[in-house]
């Protein structure tokens, strides 16, 4: 008796280790693959606390899908049903519930947090049990989180529970927010609670067990579901987002995503503010309410490509209809059959990088032939596109259908952030790295494309007189992405609209527009016409006091032309903004001078700022 009892004491020992050993191999197992993927993550572990600062490190990108359920239904015959259909049908696929067994004292390997965190879809099964376990309820208030800051679609399942039970906890769900309120705080308790009611109010599936074949035809929606959405374009977001609610909750306000009204939202602005970057959280978040969604990128760009418009309104046809091939023969064709794609449904569509209403015109066509709430994304630098969009809403009585959003420049403790997360891989600069950073940070100025081009490219210098040399270049030149990307608005203007951006950039900054315009009309510049056409497309502003303004990078990208005209000699250059560079000129009377020469348009301006300083002269003389 006593030797049975030993045996049945060793091999319940063994169950144990072996139950122990399996845990540790799946924890292990997250974490390999998120160091494969080159992740590195400062975010907390997740402990039934509050949940991980979401976008802390590199998303994992290795699970399409995530599944929670608890502990107890893993053996589950509908569980276990959907899990091999979604990994026979090559989903990636992330489950919860092995850690439930966890003891006292343990946390879950923070690398599981970014691994939710980078699945596109998240699917909580809601059983009569699911309210019992703290690491389902733990993992819920992330996957909402990580739908209000990723985009991340949740599809909830109801499995033998009624939708208001769950969002309003009653049954079992009371019960077992009974026990937890005698072990947590109140305020997990509530985080939880909210969770509960905001998913819940999800479009998702509801399941009888009861119900003769329910099971099998709901898995197989289910999958069909999950596959069209990870094959439709869900996309990619930069790893290290700040700062975004603001965004995302103007644009959803704008949107009015729950009216049934057909929409334009047009989100202008200079380049590197972060245009597109919002129209993708949004997309992503906002894409599983609607029946058909289509992103298309750059549209500027693309349609300089042969067939360019053509094919743009080929991927949007293929996005509308779910298709993988459309033929069409020219873009008047295109236009009558991105008409039939889009007519009725409801659908949401972002055209990003537009630069002329034409492009508008050929790819989204009129108001009227969208079905009821779609709504239409436009991403734009220049201002003109959003006037004429405008005008189109008017023309028609549908005014209040186009609206406009200006993301503002990022504060300074947002900017110190994002430079932290690419400088420092840290939410704050590295201790006697914080007076560095600062300086930094005030030289991006705001801009999101500076602060991480600076970021990255201080990241792993530990010199901090390389820090040093480094920010005083960026100060006198910008960065080289930085300044390509500014310099696509530049080389869209006219030849006179370059020559007064350059003349403002070098020496008009904070001056009354009236003084150089006159020098800009004895050129024959049209200073009306080409300080309207910079204004329109962000590239200056005129205060209320009529004076110019430009922001430091794009001041910084025409310094960089001119200063390009030649490096080594400065009195060659046609303008010449610092004053130890122009008393020199005075000075030195160079024979080969290019400033003042009047040999062309671009150089005779110059001369005639004598006439400008006399009307300075008299107006302080009068």
């Amino acid at each position: 008796m006593d030797c049975g009892i030993e045996n049945m004491g060793l091999i319940v020992l063994s169950f144990l280790v072996f139950l122990k050993f399996f845990k540790l191999r799946r924890i292990e197992s997250i974490t390999t693959t998120a160091a494969a993927s080159g992740t590195t993550s400062s975010a907390p572990a997740p402990a039934p606390a509050p949940a991980p600062a979401p976008a802390s490190s590199a998303s994992v990108a290795d699970y399409d899908v995530f599944l929670s359920f608890p502990g107890e239904d893993s053996r589950s015959g509908f569980i276990d049903f959907l899990r091999t259909c979604l990994v026979d049908a090559g989903t990636r696929l992330l489950e919860g519930g092995w850690y439930e067994d966890l003891l006292v004292g343990e946390k879950i390997d923070p690398s599981l947090s970014e691994a939710i965190k980078g699945c596109k879809i998240s699917i909580p099964i809601f059983s009569k049990n699911y309210a019992s376990s703290k690491w389902c309820l733990h993992d819920l208030a992330y996957m909402v989180e990580c739908h209000r800051t990723e985009g991340q679609m949740i599809f909830p399942i109801f499995y033998n529970v009624d939708p208001s039970d769950v969002r309003h906890q009653r049954g079992s769900y009371e019960e077992a927010f009974r026990r937890h309120k005698k072990n947590l705080d109140e305020k997990t308790v509530q985080r939880w609670k909210e969770a509960l009611r905001k998913v819940a109010e999800l479009k998702g599936w509801g399941i009888n067990k009861e119900a003769d074949g329910g099971e099998s035809k709901l898995v197989k929606i289910v999958v069909e579901k999950v596959l069209l959405e990870l094959k439709n374009n869900y996309m990619d977001l930069p790893k290290n987002l700040v700062g975004m609610d603001h965004h995302v909750a103007q644009m959803e306000g704008l949107l009015d995503a729950n009216s049934n009204g057909v929409r334009v939202v047009v989100i202008h602005g200079m380049g590197g503010i972060g245009k597109t970057t919002i129209a993708k959280v949004i997309y992503n978040k906002l894409r599983q309410y609607f029946e058909c969604c289509s992103f298309l990128h750059d549209v500027r760009a693309k349609s300089k490509d042969y067939n360019g418009l053509v094919n743009l309104q080929i991927q949007l046809i293929c996005d509308i209809q779910k298709r993988q091939f459309c033929n069409i023969v020219n873009v008047d064709d295109g236009i009558v059959k991105v008409k039939d794609a889009v007519r009725g449904k409801k659908v949401l569509i972002v055209l990003d990088n537009v630069d002329e209403k034409r492009q508008f015109d050929m790819l989204a066509g009129k108001f009227n032939w969208y079905g009821v709430g779609s709504k239409i994304i436009v991403t734009t630098r220049y201002e003109e596109v959003l006037n004429m969009l405008e005008f189109m809403c008017k023309r028609y009585g549908l005014l209040e259908a186009c609206c406009s959003y200006k993301p503002p420049l990022m504060d300074f403790p947002n900017s110190l952030q994002l430079f932290s997360k690419y400088a420092f891989i840290s939410n704050v600069p590295s201790k006697g790295y914080e007076v560095l950073s600062e300086k930094a940070v005030s030289i991006a100025a705001g801009v999101p494309l500076v602060l991480v081009t600076i970021g990255s490219s201080l990241f792993g210098e530990k010199d901090k007189d390389l820090w040093e040399e480094k920010l005083k270049k960026l100060e006198e030149t910008p960065h080289e992405e930085v300044s390509e990307k500014l310099r696509i608005s530049f080389e869209a203007l006219n030849d006179k609209q370059k020559q007064i951006f350059l003349d403002i950039s070098c020496l008009f900054i904070g001056e009354n527009k009236i003084y150089p315009s006159y020098m800009w009309d004895e050129c024959q510049f049209d200073p009306t016409d080409g300080i309207n056409a910079l204004v329109l497309k962000s590239m200056i502003k005129v205060g209320d006091d009529n004076r110019l303004w430009m922001h430091d990078h794009l001041r910084d990208l025409g310094r960089l032309i001119v200063r390009k005209e030649n490096f080594s000699e400065p009195w060659k250059r046609s303008r010449l903004w610092h004053h130890e560079e122009a008393f020199d000129l005075l000075v030195g009377h160079k024979s080969d001078c290019k400033c003042g020469s009047c040999e062309r348009p671009r150089d005779a301006h110059l001369v005639n700022r004598n006439k400008l300083h006399g009307l300075e002269q008299n107006k302080s003389t009068n």
